[in-house]
């Protein structure tokens, strides 16, 4: 039930007017190498390749590693440490190292619709090389997050499964930051296809907006095209293990 007021809510906000003042587009391109081990444990590593594809452009390389554990069937605990490196063309080039600490709740951990809630707590220490700066902010993530096999009765039943991806997901900032556009909304919504536990592949379409400040309308609406290749190189459970990425 929770799964299907998701999928209707985002179709009918994707299909709403975003009332921005500029729209761009972005292509992302991503790696995630998971390790599962000892019944518990994961280990996600993941790279990101984006850049902007209009002018003026930029682009951005991710690399993120994400360990979790599976307290029970309904809650895992996650950390994670990011360093992202931004190169703007006509602008300055920042840096980022970001901490992580976070939950996902399984809501519906034995259902056809596996629907969950992953919180994050995130601290970005900022540093821009042409001006020498360094900045230090804190935001909450709230992720509501749905995965519905489409081929099989369950997301864990044999192999070639295709499955549809969908969530919604508000940035909070703790305290105001020069940075632009700080808060964010975003909805995503693709196709996946597991080819086998080993390799799964998805295509994620991601409607972004974005504001400068907590009041007011959005002032950027981002349409965000991500590729994702996940790799999953010992089998063992937990098998809802899907990786988060950024």
């Amino acid at each position: 039930m929770i799964g299907r007021c998701l999928l209707v809510f985002i179709f009918l906000a994707a299909g709403s007017p975003a009332g921005a003042q500029s729209v761009n587009s972005q292509l992302w391109a991503e790696y995630m190498l998971n390790y599962p081990f000892a019944n518990s444990w994961n280990v996600e590593l993941a790279g990101t390749y984006s850049t902007l594809l209009e002018s003026p452009r930029w682009q951005a390389l991710d690399i993120q590693i994400t360990p979790e554990y599976a307290l029970s069937p309904h809650v895992d605990l996650q950390g994670a440490l990011l360093y992202n490196r931004t190169n703007q063309y006509q602008s300055l080039s920042s840096t980022e190292v970001r901490l992580m600490l976070g939950t996902r709740i399984h809501l519906t951990p034995f259902s056809r619709v596996l629907t969950r809630l992953l919180l994050r707590l995130e601290q970005r220490n900022m540093y821009y090389t042409e001006t020498d700066t360094r900045e230090q902010s804190y935001r909450g993530r709230i992720r509501l997050e749905t995965v519905t096999p489409l081929n099989r009765k369950t997301m864990f039943d044999g192999d070639k499964l295709w499955y549809l991806v969908a969530d919604v997901e508000a940035f909070l900032p703790i305290e105001q930051v020069d940075e632009r556009f700080a808060n964010r909304f975003r909805i995503r919504l693709g196709p996946g296809f597991r080819l086998n536990y080993t390799w799964r592949f998805e295509f994620l379409y991601t409607l972004q907006a974005s504001r400068n400040t907590i009041a007011g309308d959005f002032e950027t609406t981002d349409n965000l095209f991500r590729f994702r290749v996940k790799h999953f190189l010992h089998q063992s459970k937990p098998a809802q293990v899907q990786g988060n990425g950024n």
